[in-house]
Parts: C-alpha cells; sequence; structure tokens
C-alpha cells in the first residue's frame, strides 16, 4: 500500500498505476512464496553437503558393516551403520535386544486390485511377535478376498456395515481389536508391499542409544537400551515406486515424493523442527495411541500429529524404513485425492491454530514449520498469481514497483521457479534413482501447476467450512512396473562426485512386477525432450484441466439445492437467504443429480439414510414420505426405488427423522440419476416451511454408504492428440 501511495504522488496515472499496482501484488506474493523457496534451497544444499562432507561415521562396526553412513545429516538413522549411535548386529539393521509385539493396522475401501499382495507381504515379514487387523468397509470383491485370511494365525479380518468416520473409523475399530500385549503400531495403506524386515526399520528410534561406537556385530548388545519418551511416532518413506513407470503422470508423482522424503522431511528432522504423520508407512506407540484414539477428520494423519505436538509428542523421521506404494494412475484421481487433503490439512490448521501456536510444549522451530504447513497448499497459487501479476505489469504496461527494477522481479520469478525441481530433482540423486526417473521432475512440475485450481480451491474451503466434506477414495490399480530393491544408500551420487566408494551391502529382496504398456526408451536425451513436449501439451491443456470436475458426486452426505431445477449434490451450501418450499397437502417437490453414474453399483440393504432438515412453523407438524430412488433421465421420470419412508416432520433446525433402509440390495446401472423426492401427505394446525440451500438450513440426506457417480474426464482426452507422434517415434526405433 505504501509503494502504491508513493506511485500516485510521484504521478502515476492509467496504466501506469495499474501497472504498478500489479507488481506490488506480484512483489508481495512471489516473497511470501519465496519463504517456501528458501527453505527448499536450503534443504536441497543442506543434505546434498551434508551426503558428501559428513558421509563417513567415526564408530566400528564389526558383523562385516562399513562404517560410512549414507546421509550426513540423517547419520542419526541408525541403520546398524556403527557411527557412535547404536549397536550393530551385522544385517543392516539395530538390536534392541528384544522383539516387542507389533500390531500392523490396515483399513480397506474395494481394494480388491492390491489387497492379496499386501497380506501376502505381511505374512512373509521377518518378525516373531506381530499381528495384522484388517478393517474393511468394502462393497466389492475385497470382502471375499478377506474371507480367505480368517482363521489364519496372527490375522484378524474386522467387516464393517458402513464407512462411518471413514479411515479414521475403521482404524479406530483396529484398536479395539488389538492385542493387549502390542506396544507399537504399523498402519498400512492397502496398496503397499512390505519389505520383509519392514518392522525392524522402524523400532530402534523409538529407544535412546548407548553411545559407544562399537557395533557388535552378533545381535547381543551390551544393555536394553531404554525408551525415549519424547517419541510417540516414527513416519517413514512412502516410496511411490510400484507403478512409476506406467505414465508421466506416475512418473512425475514419484519424483515430487523423492523431493519430498528426501530433501524436505530429512531437512526437518535434522533442525528438529515439527514432522508429519503421512497416513502410512508409519509406527506408533500402542499406549499413546490408546490414549487419544482416531479422529474422524478427511486427513486423520495430520490431525493425529497435530494432537501429539500439543501433547508435548514427537515425530521422528527416517527415508530407511522405506515402504514401497503405488502412484495415483490418472490425474482426475490425483486430483481429488489432493483436494482431499488440502481440504482435510486447511481445516485441522484452522481448528488448531491458537492451540498450537499458544502451546508451551511445542518450540519455536516447530511453530515456525506449523506456519508453514498453515498455507502449504495455497503456495503454488502464490507462485502462479504473483508471477502473472509481474509479467503483465513488466511485459504489457512496462510498470514496476518505484525504485526497484525489474531485476527483482525476474530474479524472483525465476528463483521461485527453480526451488521445487531442483529438490526434487536432489531426491532422485539421494536415493541413486535411475537415470529413467529424471525426467520425472518435468512432470512433477507440469502436475503442481495443473493441481493448483483444485488444491487452492480444497484448501480454501477447508478455511472456512463448518464441517468437513466427504471423503473420496483414491482406487489403485494393482500394477507394478518396475523391480523394487531397497532404497540404495548414496553410492551414485558419491561415485558421481567423489570417485569410486564402498557399494551398499543392504540384502535386496526383489518384488515381482509386470512391464509397462508399451515399450520403454532407453534414458537419454530424448527422454528430456519428450518430457519437456509433455509438459508444454499439459500447458495447452490447463484450462481444461481447470475446468473439468474432479468428482461430482452425491457422496455421504446429499444437500438439496435450487429453486428451478431442484438439485442434489455433496456440496454444502453457502447462501445466506434459504430456498423454501410450503409443506401443504399434496406438495411434492424432487431433487435430482446433475450428472449419471458412470459405472454400475449396488446399494446395500445394510444402508441407512436419514433426512437431516430446517423448517420454519412452531407447533406446525407434516406427515410426508421421503423416496430415495435413481432414474434414467435427468427429470426422474419412471424411477426406482432405492429406499422409501413415511414420517413426520417438526418445526425447528437441524431436526432428523429415524433411519430408513432399502428393503433389499438395490442394483444402480451405469448411466442413472439419484432422486429424492417428497410428498406431503398431511398436515397439522400450523402450516410448516421447509428451508434448505442455506450455510444455516442445509438441509440434507445422509446415507450410511458412500454414493458414487465418478469423475469426468472428457477435457483431457486431448492428450490422445499425442499419440501420432509417440507412435511415429516407436515407428523409427523399429526400423
Amino acid at each position: 500500500m505504501r509503494g502504491l501511495v508513493d506511485a500516485i504522488r510521484l504521478g502515476y496515472q492509467g496504466a501506469p498505476t495499474f501497472g504498478t499496482a500489479l507488481s506490488l501484488f506480484a512483489l508481495g506474493a512471489g516473497s511470501l512464496f519465496f519463504l517456501y523457496s528458501l527453505k527448499y534451497y536450503l534443504a536441497t544444499l543442506s543434505m546434498l553437503v551434508s551426503s558428501l562432507v559428513l558421509a563417513n561415521g567415526n564408530g566400528r562396526a564389526n558383523g562385516k558393516r562399513n562404517a560410512s553412513h549414507p546421509h550426513g545429516l540423517m547419520r542419526f538413522l541408525r541403520r546398524g551403520n556403527g557411527n557412535g549411535h547404536r549397536n550393530g548386529n551385522g544385517n543392516g539393521h539395530v538390536d534392541i535386544g528384544y522383539e516387542p509385539f507389533v500390531s500392523i493396522h490396515v483399513a480397506t475401501y474395494n481394494e480388491k486390485r492390491v489387497i492379496q499382495r499386501l497380506l501376502e507381504g505381511c505374512a512373509a515379514l521377518e518378525y516373531k511377535k506381530y499381528e495384522v487387523v484388517v478393517v474393511d468397509d468394502s462393497t466389492d470383491e475385497t470382502a471375499q478376498i478377506l474371507d480367505g485370511w480368517k482363521g489364519r494365525k496372527g490375522f484378524k479380518i474386522v467387516h464393517r456395515p458402513n464407512r462411518d468416520g471413514f479411515k479414521g473409523g475403521a482404524l479406530q475399530v483396529a484398536l479395539q481389536h488389538t492385542d493387549p500385549k502390542a506396544e507399537f503400531v504399523i498402519v498400512w495403506d492397502a496398496d503397499v508391499v512390505p519389505f520383509a524386515d519392514s518392522i525392524q526399520t522402524y523400532l530402534p528410534h523409538f529407544f535412546k542409544t548407548n553411545g559407544n561406537g562399537h557395533g557388535n556385530g552378533n545381535g547381543h548388545p551390551k544393555s536394553r537400551p531404554e525408551l525415549r519418551p519424547e517419541v510417540a511416532a516414527v513416519q517413514s518413506y512412502q516410496w511411490h515406486v510400484l507403478n512409476k513407470s506406467e505414465s508421466w503422470l506416475t512418473e512425475g508423482v514419484r519424483a515430487e515424493y523423492a523431493g519430498s522424503y528426501m530433501v524436505e522431511r530429512p531437512f526437518q528432522e535434522a533442525i528438529g523442527s515439527l514432522k508429519m504423520v503421512a497416513g502410512t508407512a508409519y509406527m506408533i506407540r500402542a499406549d499413546i495411541l490408546r490414549e487419544l484414539g482416531w479422529g474422524r477428520s478427511l486427513t486423520e494423519d495430520w490431525e493425529l500429529t497435530l494432537r501429539l505436538y500439543a501433547r508435548g509428542f514427537k515425530v521422528v523421521y527416517t527415508p530407511y524404513a522405506e515402504t514401497p506404494a503405488e502412484c495415483a494412475a490418472t490425474f482426475g484421481r490425483l486430483a481429488r485425492q489432493r483436494m482431499r487433503w488440502a481440504e482435510g490439512h486447511s481445516y485441522n490448521v484452522r481448528r488448531n491454530f491458537g492451540a498450537i501456536m499458544g502451546s508451551r510444549k511445542i518450540g519455536l522451530v516447530e511453530k515456525l514449520e506449523f506456519l508453514f504447513y498453515s498455507t502449504y497448499y495455497l503456495q503454488s497459487a502464490l507462485f502462479v498469481v504473483g508471477s502473472a501479476c509481474w509479467l503483465i505489469a513488466e511485459v504489457f504496461l512496462h510498470a514496476h514497483v518505484p525504485e526497484w527494477t525489474a531485476t527483482l522481479g525476474w530474479s524472483l520469478l525465476l528463483t521461485n521457479f527453480f526451488s521445487l525441481p531442483l529438490m526434487n530433482l536432489a531426491g532422485l540423486l539421494l536415493e541413486e534413482a535411475p537415470a529413467k526417473d529424471l525426467p520425472g521432475v518435468l512432470g512433477a512440475l507440469a502436475t503442481s501447476f495443473l493441481l493448483i485450481p483444485f488444491q487452492g480451491y480444497a484448501a480454501l474451503k477447508g478455511l472456512t467450512e463448518k464441517d468437513e466434506g466427504p471423503w473420496y477414495r483414491t482406487p489403485k490399480t494393482g500394477r507394478i512396473t518396475d523391480p523394487v530393491h531397497h532404497l540404495r544408500r548414496l553410492v551414485w551420487l558419491r561415485r558421481w562426485l567423489r570417485g569410486p566408494g564402498p557399494p551398499s551391502r543392504r540384502p535386496k529382496q526383489p518384488l515381482k512386477f509386470v512391464a509397462a504398456r508399451g515399450p520403454r526408451q532407453r534414458a537419454s536425451r530424448l527422454g528430456w525432450v519428450v518430457a519437456a513436449a509433455f509438459g508444454l501439451a499439459l500447458a495447452g491443456l490447463g484450462i481444461g484441466a481447470i475446468n473439468a470436475p474432479v468428482a461430482n458426486a452425491a457422496g455421504t452426505t446429499l444437500y438439496l439445492h435450487g429453486a428451478s431445477p431442484f438439485t442434489l449434490d455433496a456440496t454444502a451450501p453457502a447462501a445466506l437467504v434459504p430456498q423454501t418450499m410450503l409443506l401443504t397437502t399434496g406438495n411434492t417437490r424432487t431433487w435430482a443429480t446433475t450428472s449419471s453414474t458412470a459405472a454400475s453399483q449396488t446399494i446395500f440393504s445394510a444402508t441407512s439414510f436419514t433426512f437431516n432438515y430446517w423448517t420454519l412453523g412452531v407447533g406446525g407438524t407434516a406427515n410426508v414420505t421421503l423416496t430415495f430412488a435413481f432414474s434414467s433421465s435427468s427429470t426422474c421420470s419412471s424411477p426406482t426405488t432405492i429406499a422409501q419412508t413415511t414420517t413426520g416432520l417438526t418445526g425447528g433446525s437441524g431436526l432428523s427423522t429415524p433411519p430408513f433402509s432399502p428393503s433389499s440390495s438395490v442394483s444402480v446401472p451405469a448411466g442413472s440419476f439419484f432422486c429424492l423426492t417428497l410428498v406431503v401427505n398431511s398436515i397439522g394446525i400450523v402450516t410448516l416451511t421447509l428451508d434448505y440451500d442455506a450455510g444455516g438450513s442445509p438441509t440434507n440426506l445422509v446415507s450410511s454408504q458412500m454414493i458414487f457417480i465418478p469423475e469426468l474426464v472428457l477435457p483431457f482426452l486431448g492428450v490422445a492428440l499425442l499419440l501420432p507422434i509417440g507412435t511415429r517415434r516407436l515407428l523409427r526405433r523399429t526400423r
């Protein structure tokens, strides 16, 4: 504002004044994003330098282990490396003196493509004292697959009739079925393929070190280590590499995770800042989890993180308990997943902001990290909006901040632009990724821009909404496109910069894999050219991506909208003035979804529906019939009833009808529209008015079963235009 006042005082008028205002706004937005960029640059530089300068340990390990540590500042990661911190057992692990009982918790919902391989991986774990608790809400063949594991020693299969509380609710049920002997709990998603030694890689981080610098090599420590009372959980690397070669998108997501989990989070650990529990691939103390229980947020992991820190506990991070998992395979699925993360993240930031910032149990560095997290899903929007304003002001209006040169703006723009790609590239180098993974850095860059409108909208929604929206699952493909071994330990980077060094001796555990569709091109300059072409093509599709509906779905809560037409969807209303329906005898109204289902689905007889309503009219009553149905027509002509009830409505706010259910399971074919019809049968002395479609009167129908209308992907069919180019290149290679 001061700069704009100075511009006017100096005689700027018309376009120059507008251009100066844009450049000032760009400077403000760019400066905010620069704070993130500065952190990314510091993290990247710190991890790269420390991996080279501080890579050699000072302890001695017998057991034929090399004494060098793979990750500099992360020398406290303790993978049996003899660096003066832990007793090594000679096989790459740390012997803590005993085997605590570990309970593995898995929440599943329609995971038929991946659940079998996860359970087989759990059965093959090289650990004696553990159990696997699976809580399943599925409506597909997953339930039958899980039934085959019932009765197997160490496996507990629990089926729930509904999705109450979503993932957090399922994990709470798993906690209730946990063996009382359990000292630690591991949470894995269904798409995980664990290594046989996964449990051993988490445990050492919960215990104090003896600091003698001598690995035993025989598995017998000199004294039993003590528990670190402040450590509640250990988060590791969600290693999204199973299907990384499936498409440019999966390569981009894989590169993005490398930057986050090999650079950003190790840097957080090194400086002692706040670290997130990230949904899967983490171990937590069972006693603390029993005390806290699980919340029901869309981001139950972030909610748990804040509750842990508010009570004075800490989360430790190590990339070397890595857990292979899948990437989201389509942009629609990725966008829907990130929207859920952004909404739940921002919602919990708003709810816990005062408690976290005012807590004396949380340090200054941790609070600063929380501030960074507060606008985490808005940072890319800051960059794009700020950069666009600067370009308009500088290139078209030829205006910039008074007494500041254009060099500042361009330097800020380029500095911000390269921060994330460089961090992602550094992450790939630090984990010694194969060269063919490097073009994924460009895919990650394109994806980050395409996700901006989706994440920005969801983040703002989470900051302002009263209650979180419904949960949308991320479907898995079950495809493994590349062989996977344990995370390699910086051999490539050190060999490249410092010459040959000792190889990693971590035992390999190959996983079965299937080839990606189509032949894979040899890594070369052509790979970078193709990746750049994809980035340009996706930028051209950006407008279509922004306008593409991620999920036009009727979910757990279906809200009533409109004066005409009358619509039904999962978007909570925000209007101040409600729409109304006069509840007079014979009056009828039908609300319908605006998009049809893309696949068939079954509404089960165990599903319950509840009508939540707001009415005006003190002392009034109305007898009504509520019918939830589907139709092949958007006008809901000739509907097929799913569930119906005749009940009484009374005057008041936030009232609910008794639950009602289908008389039998109903199959809903693809191309169907869902409808809710209200018919007034009779009224009392006072006539009621039904209020809906307003923030203060969000009348809705709640279903205990998630009802899907899958995503629309028409705007992304433009990618098919690239097929002739790809075909031509393949033909040239075969000649």
